[in-house]
């Protein structure tokens, strides 16, 4: 386990520096028991010598193949027989021709720099082979939407046949549009539940918890299982981060609190000042009203005033009335005659 990760490790820090310049498209890539796969890498410097390098389940790391563009020349490792490469000034495609079961795993393109070797992303390789009742895996759930921060557990159903639960290893793969595959987790014998059945096959049932989740974690989860020298990918179990955070109460502090009931008792003072301003404001308004109608009403007033005089033997003519737009002048005069009678008469003005 310690080498495999060590092999990881150095072909991570050798292609760090060169993935601008070492492209493979193809993170994961599935194909048929027995179908032909080509596993393309493009670079963009003009290196001379380029390798091809796979990373096994078994944790082995293999050289496929070596080219010599000044030579045309691809060399392959003994084992790697029906493999071919397709490369020219810009490319280095691997091709194999009839895929097995020992073909899976991670391929490395790289180039060699004097003493350096600069690796690709990697694109891992699995076969997929027909529905074998003694080899089957079946992955649950096949898809799980959660929110940032929920935690979920994949589980991994492993019917090995007559193959002992002991010669069984499963990885969890994970791969994702943004990142290139990741084995997540080797499980070893103490993570599983195996049943044995009379007839002696066994079905194992593995399980990949998973907590806290972020958007990190979204992509799609296989369970890749090596059992006695076979290997078996499911279906895979996708996973999507929903980033719709969740509503969480609001936490107010003291001072928070005080703040807003303040705020509230100053809108309320202040409303109620309005209110008595406006008040007050319309309370003169009416008694300034009113004193000008009692004016205007006094200057309106019948006048009435008592003449008395002495006749100078002028003709008696009746009261006269004047009619004017506004008022109606009444006035009564009255003159004392001789014979110390008094009479009276009218004058109406308008």
């Amino acid at each position: 386990m310690v080498v495999y990760f060590v092999n990881v490790f150095l072909l991570s820090s050798l292609g760090v520096a060169a993935f601008s310049d070492i492209f493979q498209p193809v993170s994961f890539q599935m194909v048929k028991l027995g179908d032909s796969a080509t596993i393309e890498c493009h670079i963009n410097s003009e290196m001379k010598k380029r390798v091809w390098y796979k990373l096994t389940t078994g944790k082995r790391l293999q050289l496929v193949s070596t080219f010599n563009y000044q030579y045309n020349r691809t060399i392959f490792a003994d084992e790697f027989h029906h493999h071919s490469a397709k490369s020219d000034k810009f490319r280095s495609h691997l091709r194999i021709s009839a895929t097995t079961w020992d073909d899976v795993g991670t391929y490395y393109c790289g180039v060699v720099n004097l003493n350096d070797i600069q690796f690709g992303p990697g694109t891992f390789l699995m076969i997929k082979g027909a529905n074998m009742i003694s080899d089957s895996v079946f992955q649950q759930p096949e898809s799980q939407s959660v929110q940032p921060g929920d935690s979920v557990t994949l589980s991994c159903s492993v019917h090995t046949g007559h193959c002992a639960a002991e010669h069984t290893r499963v990885m969890w793969l994970k791969n994702s549009h943004h990142s290139a595959p990741q084995m997540i987790y080797s499980s070893g014998n103490d993570d599983h539940t195996c049943q044995r059945t009379e007839s002696g096959e066994t079905t194992c049932v593995y399980k990949l918890p998973m907590s806290n989740l972020s958007s990190d974690d979204a992509g799609t989860y296989y369970c890749v299982v090596t059992s006695c020298g076979h290997s078996q990918s499911g279906n895979g179990t996708r996973i999507i981060i929903h980033n719709t955070s969740r509503t969480k109460p609001v936490e107010l502090s003291p001072a928070v609190i005080a703040l807003m009931l303040s705020n509230i008792l100053l809108a309320i003072v202040t409303v109620i000042l309005i209110w008595t301003v406006c008040k007050s404001q319309r309370k003169h308004s009416t008694e300034a009203t009113d004193g000008s109608t009692e004016r205007n009403q006094t200057s309106d007033a019948v006048i009435y005033a008592a003449v008395c005089s002495t006749p100078r033997g002028l003709p008696t003519r009746p009261a006269t009335v004047k009619y004017s737009g506004d008022s109606v002048v009444y006035s009564k005069i009255k003159y004392c005659q001789q014979n110390g009678d008094v009479s009276s008469s009218t004058n109406q003005r308008e």
